[in-house]
């Protein structure tokens, strides 16, 4: 099979595969059922769920020492207008909370600061990746967390900021330490699934030598495409986490941006790994057309050596064969011509045998 047939089989199915991507996205996404709204206020070392609005409104203050922090699980059309309300979101951040398709960006408006980012999977049933956009919104006394998809690592965070109390405490440390630790984790539930990449390219690379069949070229490709989706996903939030050290000014003190700068190195590190499975899988297409192609000349030569053996047998029953009314040989066969044609033959065919194994082409 050619390189453009190859390629056009994998078009087409990444058409279909595609369609299933944006199926099972919605599928997750009807499955978290309604929209989630839980805010927690963090001051003087104490943490309670559900402040009232006077609280949030006195914890945004300038000074006040305070952090809140509201997640919002599930499609946030409903609460947006009332996010916006309570903690003064722009128009343009507005916009950006509700585009369920946004590359990783940051947005800055109103002294309050928007980024967008993305938590990543891999379907190792359907071999496609799964990306999930979380939405962080943050400013003078508050972090937002906004996502349709549900993150289990948030939700464990969540609760260890229950859990732990006094101005050590997760929300205790301020909005910076907080934000830092949201994407800190985000970055960490990476590697899992750079691991699990990493094996299944193992398994890959054994198939492609032993292995010639379609199932392996659509494994291929697939992958391929899966790789290509994580890497376009992770690509924009290195030059993000740069941002937030640059462009939020006095939100992320001097002595917390080393530890941004930690979640930049995490960061880059899972890019690089995904551009190598990127060249790796690109050379692994390579080796399996190149090993398509050799299993193909070892058919031919075998089939042109069978061929060439029985070139001079058709020869010698083609010419004692012809219709002729009188040949030599025939007329006065006492019987012994047939058995001489047999072994004459045989000494062919075996002779041809020998010299083509000498040669090293059998």
């Amino acid at each position: 099979m050619s390189v453009e047939a190859l390629q056009q089989s994998g078009a087409g199915e990444g058409t279909g595969e595609k369609l299933s991507r944006r199926a099972r996205r919605r599928a997750r996404q009807s499955a978290i059922g309604e929209t989630r709204l839980r805010v927690s206020l963090c001051r003087d070392g104490v943490t309670r769920k559900d402040p009232s609005p006077r609280a949030i409104s006195a914890a945004l203050q300038q000074d006040s020492g305070g952090v809140v922090w509201a997640d919002v699980q599930g499609d946030p059309t409903n609460v947006i207008q009332r996010l916006a309300d309570t903690y003064d979101l722009s128009p343009a951040i507005q916009e950006s909370l509700l585009d369920d398709n946004a590359r990783a960006r940051i947005i800055e408006s109103r002294d309050r600061f928007a980024i967008v980012v993305n938590g990543i999977g891999f379907d190792e049933q359907a071999e496609d990746a799964i990306t999930s956009k979380l939405d962080i919104v943050f400013g003078q006394g508050f972090v937002l967390t906004l996502h349709r998809e549900q993150f289990d690592w948030l939700d464990s965070l969540w609760t260890v900021a229950h859990k732990d109390a006094g101005g050590d405490s997760l929300m205790g440390r301020g909005v910076a330490r907080l934000l830092h630790t949201i994407l800190d984790t985000l970055v960490d539930t990476y590697f899992p699934v750079i691991d699990r990449l990493d094996d299944l390219i193992d398994q890959l690379e054994d198939a492609t030598v032993n292995d010639t069949s379609n199932a392996v070229q659509v494994r291929l490709f697939r992958m391929k495409r899966a790789v290509a989706t994580l890497r376009r996903t992770i690509s924009p939030q290195v030059e993000l986490t740069n941002s937030l050290i640059t462009r939020t000014g006095a939100l992320v003190p001097t002595e917390v941006e080393p530890y941004f700068a930690d979640v930049r190195d995490h960061t880059v590190r899972v890019f690089e790994m995904l551009d190598s499975y990127r060249d790796l899988l690109s050379g692994l297409l390579d080796v399996y057309l190149t090993t398509v192609s050799n299993r193909l000349s070892i058919v031919m030569k075998q089939l042109t050596i069978i061929a060439t053996i029985f070139l001079p047998i058709s020869f010698v029953t083609g010419v004692f064969g012809m219709n002729f009314g009188h040949m030599p040989q025939v007329d006065h066969d006492a019987g012994f011509n047939f058995w001489i044609v047999l072994v004459v033959m045989a000494l062919i065919s075996a002779g041809q045998i020998w010299y083509f194994r000498k040669r090293g082409w059998m």
